[in-house]
């Protein structure tokens, strides 16, 4: 009988390993595994120095989501540094636990051909020019959300709220002063106006006098909501008809123009 009574002693407590744990109280939530219960007091996880997020160290091994420290520096650069605060190890990477389950903002960006001869200041109102900003590549961060379907047109694939940021260095040629080729320029969804309709200001100087060869430059940041599967497109046109109004305005061969659209929500 008295073996059997050691046998059940021994039993009990590995049993009651495997039970609720309090500190700080006497009956700890049967929903949970450890409860700490204070009123003046906090619960103090490792605290350690990050390299960066997409960086385990100085963790090693196979490192299970959830796992909690407390970084004490900043430390890396662009979209992997990190910061003083707790940050939570998820799916390869380290993030604050406050951003779980929100939807990260993914970009595209494009830049212009060098050898591009599109002139911006259309041949009439009544006919914009279609302005071939897509053709050069620069980053993508997901093919599904954004399609090239060529020079001009950009596919949106997923529904939702976009900034399109356009900034674009451009050169009337030839350079005069008190020049009136003025041009609008604005984006269109599907062939309908999504952005706002921006005059450019090309150069007023007397060429003679202030030498910077027609250059000029242009920028404009819009926010647009798109449904899935919307053609993205740029143009620009002419702000009067007549002779007065004629002229050259093309793409700076000596400075990238670029639009970068970034998926907001």
């Amino acid at each position: 009988m008295k073996k059997i009574y050691k046998i059940l002693l021994l039993i009990f407590p590995v049993i009651n390993l495997y039970s609720q744990v309090g500190i700080g109280t006497s009956s700890p939530s049967t929903s949970a595994v450890l409860d700490i219960t204070s009123t003046n007091k906090g619960a103090l996880i490792p605290r350690l120095a990050l390299i960066a997020t997409n960086n385990k160290a100085p963790l090693s091994g196979n490192i299970p989501n959830g796992t909690l420290v407390f970084n004490t520096i900043s430390n890396g650069t662009d979209a992997t540094a990190v910061f003083p605060g707790v940050y939570q190890w998820n799916n390869g990477e380290w993030i604050y636990p406050s951003s779980l389950g929100e939807p990260k903002a993914k970009a595209v960006k494009f830049s212009n051909s060098a050898s591009s001869t599109t002139n911006f200041n259309s041949a009439t109102i009544a006919a914009p020019t279609n302005i071939d900003i897509f053709n050069t590549l620069s980053f993508n961060d997901d093919t599904n959300i954004f399609q090239k379907i060529n020079d001009y047109q950009l596919k949106i694939k997923q529904a939702g709220l976009y900034l399109v940021s356009v900034n674009l260095a451009l050169k009337q040629s030839p350079a005069a002063q008190a020049s009136e080729v003025y041009d609008y320029i604005y984006f269109n969804l599907d062939g309908n106006l999504a952005s706002s309709s921006i005059a450019t200001l090309p150069p007023q100087y007397d060429p003679g006098k202030i030498n910077i060869n027609g250059r000029f430059a242009f920028s404009s940041n819009s926010y647009v909501y798109a449904n899935a599967g919307q053609i993205l497109t740029l143009h620009s046109k002419r702000w009067r008809d007549g002779s007065a109004y004629n002229g050259t305005v093309n793409f700076d061969t000596t400075t990238p123009s670029s639009v970068t659209i970034i998926k907001l929500k």
